[in-house]
């Protein structure tokens, strides 16, 4: 009884002991962005990252140019060989120890998109606490510049971009997708950002910067193959289904008779796709399907005939358009040799003899012989009040 008595207090008192591995949270440095440039020498990587300042965010101030003023987060750029090394130059001018846990955005230069970026994926690949589930997304000049945006309704302009693929606005790709492409060798596609200058709202002369999504930007084996515009990406996303996130809210408007006589403008409340292959003498043929359910928000007749006489009109026009558009962007990507559908994968699954034939020329195959016939089946389930 004794022995039992002095393990109970033993067992006790090691829960009494401190954790030897334990780092204060005012000790680190949580890296939300991070935002990767070709550097200035030949062979060299310049990181930005971009991390909040838990004082100000505290204090709720929010300003628009330096920290110094105010500003929410922080910005640090180094210039390295490697991203490790730029990243260690970075940690030598910091009092706190850096962590990439809680990494949220990386932003890649178009500039350095075009050379590659397989060497930034490895290296993720190696880091096991970068979330793969950070999203990824490319801009149209420098990387570094996208932090400067202005968040209007967020605290950090992270937040911002982090929203963008959430919200499902065109395309969702996380290091994750890019990997997983890779080791399949097929294609992907990230949200093609805009950015910049803006009048000041504040009145104060300062300069104010934007940013949004300006397309989709195509790759395959690791390197940019083409950019779409936002017309053509979102016909993609679409088409893409599962890989792209269902689109949030799009609006599609048709016209049956020319001066606004004759037109109907649609919102769809919920969007999907699908695609199958079939084998044929020919070789394979690709399809792909989409599916829609729509309100009206607009709808005007000359003759006078209701919404929903017209209702055959109208769904045979939004699927002749979306099935063009979509059509015309799958043509792109197979100009750009990337297949971003990853049709490659879905021959494999079904005919798997018939990939290993095509698998060495598959880039080549899926630009230059590659069918992809595209079909639409949308009802309108909303008419408004006319109903």
């Amino acid at each position: 009884m004794k022995t039992l008595k002095l393990i109970i207090v033993t067992l006790l008192l090691l829960n009494l002991t401190a954790c030897w591995s334990k780092q204060e949270l005012d000790e680190l440095t949580f890296i939300f962005g991070m935002y990767v440039d070709i550097g200035k020498d030949p062979d060299t990587v310049e990181v930005t990252i971009s991390s909040p300042l838990p004082n100000r965010l505290m204090s709720g101030t929010q300003g628009t140019s330096g920290a110094g003023d105010g500003r929410s987060y922080s910005t640090v750029s180094k210039t390295g060989g490697t991203l490790s090394e730029a990243l260690i130059l970075i940690q030598k001018d910091l009092t706190r120890t850096l962590k990439l846990s809680h990494l949220k955005i990386v932003v890649v230069s178009k500039q350095y998109a075009r050379q590659g970026i397989g060497d930034m994926l490895k290296w993720f690949m190696r880091q096991p606490e970068i979330p793969l589930g950070a999203y990824i997304m490319a801009a149209p000049g420098r990387a570094k510049d996208i932090p400067n945006l202005t968040p209007y309704f967020e605290q950090l302009p992270d937040q911002v971009l982090n929203n963008f693929a959430k919200g499902n606005y065109m395309f969702s790709t996380t290091i994750r997708d890019c990997l997983l492409a890779e080791a399949n060798q097929m294609g992907y596609a990230m949200n093609y950002l805009s950015f910049g200058e803006k009048a000041d709202s504040s009145g104060q002369d300062k300069k104010e910067y934007w940013a949004g999504i300006d397309g989709v930007m195509l790759f395959q084996d690791n390197k940019m193959r083409g950019i779409l515009n936002v017309k053509e990406s979102r016909a993609l996303a679409w088409a893409a289904g599962d890989i792209a996130g269902q689109l949030k809210m799009p609006l599609y408007s048709v016209k049956w008779k020319e001066n606004g006589r004759g037109g109907a403008s649609m919102m769809f409340l919920s969007n999907s796709s699908s695609t199958s292959v079939k084998m044929t003498p020919e070789g394979p043929v690709f399809y792909v399907k989409l599916k829609g359910r729509a309100g009206l928000t607009f709808f005007k007749d000359s003759e006078e005939r209701s919404a929903v006489q017209l209702t055959s009109l109208i769904i045979s026009k939004i699927q002749e358009k979306l099935v063009k558009e979509v059509s015309e962007s799958l043509k792109h990507t197979q100009t750009s040799e990337a297949d971003v559908l990853q049709l490659g994968m879905l021959l494999e699954w079904n005919y798997p003899q018939e990939w290993e034939r095509l698998r060495e020329r598959w880039e080549e195959y899926y630009s230059k012989e590659a069918r992809i016939k595209v079909t639409a089946n949308f009802i309108i389930s909303d008419y408004g009040s006319e109903k």
